[in-house]
């Protein structure tokens, strides 16, 4: 942390303004409060005013004032547990030296909020926090209605739902996927004393489970059994989705498994989502793809991912029809499909998530595979039918008698 203070001047004058220059945690706030003088007057060394200057104990004083506000405000800010910005700090400033708010508009704080975001949070959190503030400008362009602290109330949340479902043909997912982004930047600015208006707090953050299949092992074997030797992008996708149904990993977490990942029994790796690290089975089959590709399993993006794994799910005869419930422009409605179009490079994890469910391990021994740590979000990923239920529990009465 270091506080400067600068001669700012335009090219052929010869009078210009002094300006803070603040450094802190890798950035830097240039801040220009109002003084101005002839270059003569000013002592680039001491970041001071001569004593040839006017009123210069006077002014010498007010930049002294400013810089111990300056990290009066950035302390302040860390023991309030608030990440220090240029937009919060020039705002502090503002008051402290003018006596005047200058108030943060809601783009501006969002603008702010995703750059504190970027510092601490995933990157595709941060890319959902940007498409938001993307979609509501858009948004206001296409409602004519200005979106500012007081204007986000229920006319605007009715206006925003009919937008999302009948506009852009959205599912409730997805529009609740965009409030609950909105309603974390509105808590923040609350919290911050910028929004004090409340009404946010009765938006609804809509969100319907969505039905998804699995596959059994009966269905994972014939997948497994495919010959696809004379078709090597298919065959490639096959050994990656049977590697993901016997380890349970996640599709991008996949490409990070190297030789020194792979022990005796187990394969321990870096979970990029999470930052945990898990270990995970290590089956015949599994050990076999790794050493077929030396330990580095083929990349392929997830688009061409689930496109090839619909073609091989059809090739391996996966062609029962399957009723899906879904939601279009905030309808429900049902779809009737087979079951190889809705598989997908996630459709592995849940598969081996239900299968391992299946075979009678407790959901803490798969959540401790799987790094989930709720089980109520686990348990989402459990598919079973009712004839399954009913076969899993006549198998328990067999087993007591």
């Amino acid at each position: 942390m270091r506080v400067n203070f600068r001669f700012h001047k335009k090219k052929n004058t010869s009078k210009g303004l002094i300006r803070l220059d603040f450094s802190y945690d890798g950035n830097r706030l240039r801040y220009v409060f109002g003084i101005s003088a002839e270059e003569k007057l000013w002592s680039h060394s001491k970041q001071r005013f001569k004593s040839s200057a006017s009123n210069s104990l006077e002014l010498n004083k007010r930049i002294e004032t400013i810089e111990k506000e300056t990290i009066r405000i950035y302390y302040d800010l860390l023991n309030n547990n608030i990440t220090p910005s240029n937009a919060i700090l020039k705002e502090k400033l503002n008051e402290s030296i003018s006596g005047k708010s200058n108030q943060l508009s809601f783009y501006q704080f969002f603008d702010d909020f995703i750059d504190r975001s970027k510092l601490n949070k995933k990157q595709s959190t941060v890319n959902d926090y940007i498409y938001t503030l993307n979609d509501l400008k858009v948004f206001e362009k296409y409602n004519n209605r200005r979106i500012e602290w007081d204007t986000l109330d229920m006319h605007f949340y009715d206006s925003y739902e009919e937008y999302q479902y009948n506009h852009k043909g959205n599912s409730q997912n997805l529009f609740g996927k965009r409030i609950k982004c909105l309603k974390t930047v509105l808590n923040e600015a609350y919290e911050r004393g910028l929004n004090k208006h409340l009404m946010f707090k009765g938006f609804k953050k809509k969100e319907t489970p969505s039905e998804q299949i699995y596959l059994n092992e009966d269905e994972i074997k014939l997948i497994s059994e495919l010959d696809l030797s004379k078709k090597l992008r298919l065959d490639k996708v096959r050994d990656s989705f049977l590697f993901l149904c016997n380890t349970g990993l996640r599709f991008e977490d996949m490409f990070s498994v190297r030789k020194e990942n792979v022990l005796k029994n187990s394969i321990k790796i870096k979970i990029k989502k999470t930052g945990q690290i898990l270990n995970t089975l290590l089956l015949d089959q599994t050990k076999s793809i790794l050493e077929k590709y030396d330990y580095k399993l083929p990349r392929i993006s997830s688009t061409n991912f689930n496109k090839y794994i619909k073609e091989i799910g059809e090739l391996a005869g996966i062609k029962e029809s399957v009723i899906q419930n879904t939601y279009k422009s905030g309808k429900e409605i049902s779809v009737k499909r087979k079951k190889f179009e809705m598989i997908t490079s996630h459709t592995a994890r849940r598969s081996f998530a239900t299968n391992m469910y299946h075979r009678g391990i407790s959901p803490v021994m798969i959540m401790s595979i799987t790094g989930h740590k709720k089980e109520s979000t686990f348990l989402k990923y459990i598919k079973i039918t009712n004839e399954e239920a009913v076969k899993i529990i006549s198998m328990s009465y067999k087993n007591v008698s």
